[in-house]
C-alpha cells in the first residue's frame, strides 16, 4: 500500500466530526435484511439513536446497513447514522442508510476509525472480520486504552462457542488473567444492552 494512501486515508480521519455517544455495531456482512439478526440489530439501533447516541457501522451489508437503517433518519440536530467504509474489489460499497460516510482504502486505518471514535461496541454474529474486529477491542480493554468500555456481544447461541474457547483454552491455560473473560458480555437481552449502554 502506497504512502499516499495512509496519507489521504489519515487525513479523513482527521475530518470525522465530534460525534454524540457514538456507539459502533459490527457483525456480517452477508446477513439478508430478513435474517433475525440483521433485525434485531436494526431494532438494537433505532432505540440507541432514541436515547441519544449515534451509531456508527462499517457502512456495508448485513449488520452494517442494519444499523444504519435503524439509525437513520431520526430527526432532531446530531448525527445518527455514520458509515465508515472500505474500498474492496467485491462484496462492498456505501449503503443507502449512511448519512455521513467516509470511504477509507487501508483496512487498518478505517478499523482505527471504528475504534477510536466510539464509546461503546455491539457485536452481532460475523466472520473473520467481525472477530478480527472483537478481538482488537479485547485487547484495547485487557490493555487499560479503553478501559471502561461496554463490549456487548448479541447472540448467545452464537457466542457461546467463543465463550467457552476463552474460559476452557485461554483462561484454563492461563494465557490471559483471571477476569479478562469478564471483558464483554454475551446477552439476548436488548432492554440489558440498552440499560449497560447508557451506563446503568
Amino acid at each position: 500500500m502506497s504512502l499516499n494512501i495512509v496519507r489521504k486515508d489519515l487525513e479523513n480521519f482527521a475530518k470525522i466530526p465530534d460525534l454524540k455517544n457514538p456507539v459502533t455495531f459490527f457483525g456480517s456482512a452477508r446477513l439478508e435484511s430478513d435474517n433475525f439478526y440483521y433485525q434485531q440489530a436494526k431494532i438494537l439501533a433505532k432505540r440507541c439513536v432514541e436515547e441519544g447516541f449515534c451509531v456508527i457501522s462499517g457502512g456495508g451489508g448485513g449488520i452494517m446497513r442494519a444499523a444504519n437503517e435503524g439509525a437513520c433518519g431520526s430527526g432532531g440536530d446530531f448525527i445518527h447514522s455514520v458509515g465508515l467504509n472500505i474500498l474492496l474489489p467485491y462484496e462492498q460499497k456505501l449503503n443507502e442508510f449512511v448519512e455521513y460516510g467516509i470511504t477509507f482504502e487501508s483496512l487498518a486505518i478505517r478499523k482505527m476509525a471504528l475504534i477510536e471514535k466510539s464509546l461503546a461496541f455491539v457485536i452481532f454474529p460475523g466472520g473473520f472480520g467481525t472477530l478480527d474486529e472483537l478481538l482488537e477491542i479485547l485487547t484495547l480493554k485487557q490493555l487499560a486504552f479503553k478501559k471502561d468500555i461496554p463490549i456487548l456481544l448479541y447472540g448467545e447461541d452464537f457466542w457461546q462457542g467463543f465463550d467457552a474457547f476463552i474460559k476452557n483454552s485461554l483462561l484454563r491455560h492461563e494465557v490471559i488473567s483471571k477476569g479478562d473473560e469478564l471483558k464483554y458480555q454475551i446477552t439476548d437481552d436488548l432492554e440489558l444492552m440498552m440499560k449497560i449502554l447508557k451506563g446503568q
